[in-house]
């Protein structure tokens, strides 16, 4: 008898998971409309649903429809509300593109239930790589100040060419909705028409969506760590990782920093100058004190590799530091959060022009350095 009311409830669940399902499926939605990360080799196309589902890039290339899912080894996904799609930089540079999903409200053995089919406006991606003239906009330390954030950019009366979220976009990592703020900051500032480049933070350790955040983002070492060319620039992005030791009460013995760092560090020593063979060497860092990090010296495999600059964040402070190489930290959430600083940076006839304004269009910090 308990084993037939059993199979009664389970099959009332399933008939009850069933009709939310499709339900859900009737108001499925773009809710986060599409940023081109930059992951190293590829571009990857980032968009948010507002339930489970597939996705796919839809552009045409030298003459050729092309539609690619958001799939692992031919297994085209359906079971999350992001949808990440690798794309080949020079398929998706000066074209245009849209972003379709549908509503998968089951997907069985032997069959699947799909519901309403959704797609973005048609967007044109700029991203040309530049020999000279290159502008990127450095954002780091939001910690939800969406709108100082954007009050100080409001400032900045050139276009980016690059988009830099520099670490700490929220201030902690405990669930998808946290992620969800990095792709909404994205867009929100590059429109999915220019790249842009995700630096994790300390603070995007924390919380026990912190493990999956990588799996978003299929970069060319499979870590957050990577180089990439953009036209003249060549740039290496660290994951600094953690500000204090894993034993630390904050951690609850839930991380283990000290083995990520050594593997950073191995691979940093690991670069050389095909690596960073631009005009413009830059390292994007969300922590500017490396020099010593957990016994482990940062600076100098890039100072050896003559790196132009580094970008850093992380102190909620404006700052330059004239070395080698030169240091500029960039603002972000500043004065306790009653002021926020972001910082442009333009590559041109061999030099690097640093600019940092604040909410009021102040200028903070007003720099030149030689590549």
């Amino acid at each position: 008898m308990l084993k037939f009311f059993a199979s009664i409830l389970a099959f009332l669940t399933a008939v009850s998971n069933f009709c939310w399902g499709a339900i859900s499926g009737i108001g499925f939605g773009i809710t986060v409309e599409p940023s081109v990360f930059e992951c190293g080799d590829c571009y990857a196309v980032i968009w948010v649903t507002s339930g489970k589902g597939s996705g796919c890039v839809k552009y045409t290339y030298n003459g050729e429809e092309k539609t690619v899912w958001d799939s692992r080894s031919g297994a085209i996904a359906s079971d999350d509300t992001i949808h990440v799609v690798k794309v080949p930089k020079n398929e998706l540079i000066g074209n245009e593109y849209k972003v379709v999903s549908q509503s998968v409200t089951y997907k069985f053995g032997y069959f699947a239930i799909k519901c309403k089919t959704v797609e973005s406006d048609t967007y044109f991606f700029g991203g040309i790589p530049k020999d000279d003239d290159i502008k990127i906009l450095s954002i780091s330390d939001i910690h939800e100040l969406e709108k100082k954030m954007m009050k100080a950019v409001s400032h900045i009366d050139v276009q980016p060419d690059l988009i830099v979220l520099l670490g700490d976009i929220p201030s902690k990592m405990t669930s998808k909705k946290n992620f969800i703020t990095i792709l909404e900051d994205a867009n929100m500032l590059s429109g999915g028409k220019v790249p842009v480049l995700y630096v994790r933070g300390n603070h995007e350790t924390r919380g026990e969506f912190a493990s999956q955040l990588a799996d978003y983002f299929p970069t060319s070492t499979g870590e957050l760590y990577f180089t990439f060319d953009f036209g003249a620039l060549s740039a290496a992005v660290l994951d600094t990782g953690e500000d204090k030791s894993d034993d630390h009460r904050e951690y609850s013995g839930l991380v283990d920093f000290e083995s990520y760092r050594r593997q950073e560090f191995e691979w940093i020593n690991s670069l050389d100058s095909s690596d960073l063979g631009g005009k413009y060497r830059i390292v994007f860092s969300h922590m500017p004190n490396i020099e010593d990090h957990f016994g482990m010296n940062w600076i100098k495999p890039f100072a050896e590799l003559d790196a132009s600059l580094f970008v850093t964040g992380h102190l909620h402070m404006v700052d330059f530091i004239d070395g080698e190489p030169p240091i500029v930290i960039g603002g972000g959430k500043i004065d306790g959060g009653n002021d926020f600083g972001v910082t442009m940076l333009t590559l041109h006839d061999g030099k690097i022009d640093i600019k940092t304004v604040n909410v009021d269009g102040d200028i903070l910090l007003s720099e030149t350095v030689d590549a």
